[in-house]
């Protein structure tokens, strides 16, 4: 586990699902991270199972009560296969912990965790162009905008932002 000043950050576990599944049901979280195209309750749950089983997958706690989540993933390389040095970061955080700094407080801790392995190349993150905030934020990490696409699936931009942690 890891404090900061106000949070503490550590793996999510299957034991965590009933918050998880609470967190991730505020409709500006699922809309975020995609829960709201799955309409069958059983797949969601299956999602959600699938998630805290991987070890990429930190809660954020203020209070022992979770407020957020970062996920990290490795991302699908050029060969089309996971690539170990390349990991793709997604976040999401209470709606009412918004514009608080917690979550530039938890990706800042974790992006200086995961640089201190020295095992990733680099970290990258997608958002839609609408979100505002989220492109603030990244911007504020010193990830760096690659490029603009549309996603076919929710039929909007997207960016992608990358941070080097090393060459």
């Amino acid at each position: 586990m890891i404090v900061t000043d106000r949070l503490a950050i550590r793996r999510l576990l299957p034991t965590d699902f009933q918050q998880y599944a609470e967190l991730t049901a505020f409709p500006e979280v699922a809309d975020g991270a995609g829960f709201n195209f799955i309409s069958n309750p059983q797949m969601i749950k299956s999602a959600l199972v699938r998630q805290l089983k991987n070890k990429g997958t930190y809660g954020v706690f203020e209070d022992q009560q979770l407020i957020g989540a970062v996920l990290l993933f490795e991302r699908i390389g050029a060969s089309g296969r996971p690539d170990p040095e390349d990991l793709e970061v997604s976040y999401f955080l209470r709606p009412d912990r918004w514009q608080m700094g917690y979550m530039t407080e938890a990706l800042k801790t974790i992006v200086a965790g995961v640089k201190a392995r020295h095992q990733v190349r680099s970290l990258y993150a997608e958002v839609l162009v609408t979100n505002a905030r989220s492109v603030a934020l990244l911007e504020r990490l010193d990830f760096e905008l690659v490029t603009k696409l549309r996603d076919p699936i929710l039929g909007s931009d997207k960016l992608i932002y990358e941070r080097k942690l090393r060459a």
